[in-house]
């Protein structure tokens, strides 16, 4: 998640062989704390040091990403998704290009708790590592519960077909500006957005960006989807190197979804 993901919802507004989607449960971003990047004196590696709310970055011992490895099939309760189409809103947070729902917002309901989406946004190359190897691209669907607790929907990409759906959000992102409402797609189809196959992988991680906040439920769908790779290259021109390293797993438990779907 990027310059401080978003994780609420502005009110003006933390993933290479095929694709992966990743949902967590995270706190908020864009915390108004000291400025950072991905390289050089404010990189990744200097996160902890730069603000007294980013030591978790430094010192947290359940951080994200992580690189999967031989997930323990488990059976977990699907994820519900109830994606509809909806306005949205396309801007440049400086870190990533976002999108934002703008009226009614679309739900997925993980372990009987319903969340409310607010955003996705991308990071080029992937953050999550498969075996020890990147995608292309990596994208986080953000959602929020009543509780406040965030879920992350995360979505690798490989190279491959063209993807149509996805084509509203790429013809917008290098003209994204800071704010989502110079930028409108209507009848955005979020549920388009994501792979047929919705089997997830799970565990507890963090944020991605400062604050590095921990008590993230990360759930990353073990199937890719495809865009082909001019689209690919259209994520790569507006960003990339904007991927937090991998980090230690720290002997927490990864869990793959083998519930049948519905």
């Amino acid at each position: 998640m990027g310059t401080y993901m978003k994780i609420s919802r502005r009110a003006t507004l933390g993933v290479v062989g095929g694709i992966l989607f990743a949902v967590a449960t995270v706190g908020s971003t864009f915390a108004a704390g000291a400025a950072w990047t991905y390289s050089g004196a404010t990189g990744s590696n200097h996160w902890g040091k730069l603000d007294p709310s980013y030591t978790k970055c430094a010192d947290g011992s359940a951080q994200t990403p992580i690189n999967i490895v031989k997930p323990k099939p488990t059976a977990l309760k699907n994820l519900v998704f109830s994606y509809g189409p909806t306005e949205a809103g396309v801007f440049n947070n400086g870190h990533t290009v976002e999108a934002e729902p703008l009226g009614a917002e679309p739900t997925v309901t993980i372990s009987g708790s319903k969340f409310n989406l607010l955003q996705f946004h991308f990071h080029a190359p992937s953050e999550h590592e498969i075996n020890g190897l990147h995608y292309p691209v990596e994208i986080h669907f953000v959602n929020k519960n009543e509780a406040g607790e965030l879920a992350v929907v995360g979505v690798f990409v490989r190279a491959g077909k063209h993807n149509d759906a996805w084509d509203p959000f790429i013809s917008n992102m290098l003209k994204a500006t800071a704010n989502a409402e110079d930028t409108k797609v209507m009848d955005f189809d979020w549920a388009k957005l994501l792979p047929t196959n919705k089997t997830t992988i799970r565990y507890s991680g963090s944020l991605t960006t400062p604050p590095c906040s921990e008590g993230v439920k990360w759930n990353v769908m073990s199937t890719p989807i495809t865009m082909d790779q001019a689209q690919i290259n259209t994520f790569l021109e507006a960003y990339s190197g904007n991927n937090r390293p991998i980090q230690a797993l720290n002997g927490r438990s990864v869990q793959i979804d083998s519930t049948p779907k519905a």
